[in-house]
């Protein structure tokens, strides 16, 4: 038999229901994976051979929630809330103003490069701000795979300026032509307006794509619902009968049990961002509850003015130990978040059958690993197997050396192959800094 490529004797983690990891092999032709099996495959079977003795091949990270405008912003107003940031930043208007729509190109661009040397190879980019057939180009030439949401308002400081039919459906065409998914960005509970809802989840069904929604995330925006509409973000969708399987609920922390019982009904999705809910004190989600209840929840990492980093390991790590300190041993454990960072992620999307486990038939994104470091040894594949313990809690996206995606090497040898790395760096550089001379020193100093 004959492969385009051929990963040989690598330490194969698939992600199925009950898997165990084991040394095998991987063949894979015409961007699919052909074979998975246990032991070697003969090298002269594949046109291009990788060796992978000793690395861990795990399926590619699937990030249900990002903010690239953001990254160019890294740490300038830390130690703040949501609340306080937005009443920070109004002032600036929300860096409106500082940046130019090249300044939130490469800003994105280097959230994208971030996401897939940490071993990302699909995301949502939630965007402020459209830049019409640059945001699709911004995306696509970093070879990640991903959804991009285009908010219902395309310009965040013009809110009564909404999205038309036909700029839907050319944000649609461009997105599908390059492979990605496009997405509906629905309103906050602040902003909550029946009509407007209705007229968001009209034209979703109309064109047959998904909403995002952050829902339920802080106590201010739930009490703003529940001030003006007398309901819960959640119970006000679902009695109006908005809440449906198109939406995407991010973070969906301040969440009823009873609620949980619509949103399942309802076919609701959960992204669920820990290390951001943690860092902004935005609360603990009922994780555990979703997950008893079949409600599909994946892991995302925000924006990093809100968690810093878009390292998917993190999070892994981060949602099992916050839920374990807060309802106790075995809430959450390894392989639960493992899948919420893989296939459930693949769910959220409805890409299940082509992402989110190493098995024939999907396609070949898949992750390389490198093993040797100290923090990853022993590595223990027989008695006391531990390596989904490493892979959940030593892994760090560090530790990715290579990324493949559709059997094409992304990244190989932690240098990515698509895009320059450096031009990027020393573009989002630049902008940073401009911005951060223009904003006083004390404007966001969590005082």
């Amino acid at each position: 038999m004959s492969f385009d490529l051929v990963v040989d004797n690598g330490i194969i983690i698939t992600m199925e229901p009950n898997s165990t990891p084991f040394i095998g092999s991987l063949g894979i032709s015409n961007g699919k994976i052909e074979v998975v099996k246990k032991g070697k495959i003969h090298p002269s079977e594949g046109k291009e051979y990788f060796d992978a003795t000793g690395k861990m091949i795990c399926p590619g990270l699937i990030n249900g929630h990002c903010h690239g405008d953001m990254t160019v912003a890294r740490g300038i107003a830390d130690d703040l809330t949501l609340l306080e940031q937005n009443e920070r930043f109004a002032p600036y208007n929300f860096l409106y103003d500082l940046l130019s729509d090249r300044d939130r190109y490469y800003s994105r661009q280097l959230t994208y490069i971030e996401a897939l040397k940490s071993g990302t190879t699909f995301m949502m980019e939630n965007m402020y701000w459209s830049l019409g057939i640059d945001s699709v180009t911004a995306m696509a030439q970093t070879g990640i795979k991903g959804a991009l949401a285009e908010d219902v308002r395309p310009d965040f400081m013009k809110p009564y300026q909404l999205i038309t039919d036909e700029q839907l459906l050319k944000f649609q065409q461009e997105c599908e032509k390059n492979g990605l998914i496009p997405v509906l960005g629905s309103i906050s509970e602040e902003d909550f307006d029946e009509g407007l809802l209705e007229k968001i989840f009209s034209m979703a069904s109309e064109k047959n794509i998904l909403v995002t929604q952050h829902l339920a995330e802080t106590t201010w925006r739930v009490n703003k619902c529940k001030e003006t509409f007398d309901k819960t973000p959640v119970a006000f969708l679902y009695e109006r009968g908005i809440l449906s399987e198109k939406l995407i609920g991010s973070h969906a922390i301040y969440i009823d049990n009873y609620e949980i019982d619509f949103m399942k009904e309802a076919g609701v999705k959960v992204v669920n961002t820990p290390l951001c809910e943690m860092k902004i004190a935005d609360g603990i989600a009922p994780i555990p509850e979703f997950l008893t209840a079949g409600v599909v929840t994946a892991l995302g990492t925000d924006g990093a003015l809100w968690n810093n980093s878009n390292d998917m390991f993190r999070e892994i790590k981060g949602i099992v130990l916050l839920h374990t300190i807060n309802k106790g041993i075995r809430t959450l454990q390894a392989r639960q978040a493992l899948e919420m960072a893989t296939i459930n992620g693949a769910k959220v999307f409805g890409m299940e059958e082509r992402l989110g486990t190493i098995s024939p038939g999907k396609d070949a994104d898949f992750i390389v690993i490198n093993t040797s470091e100290p923090h990853l040894r022993p590595l223990r594949m027989n008695a006391h197997n531990n390596v989904l313990s490493l892979l959940a809690f030593n892994v760090t996206g560090r530790d990715v050396e290579s990324v493949f995606i559709n059997g094409e090497a992304i990244v190989r040898d932690r240098k990515v192959l698509t895009v320059n790395e450096a031009d990027i760096i020393g573009e989002v550089q630049a902008t940073s800094e401009r911005i951060a001379a223009a904003i006083p020193e004390d404007a966001f100093n969590g005082k």
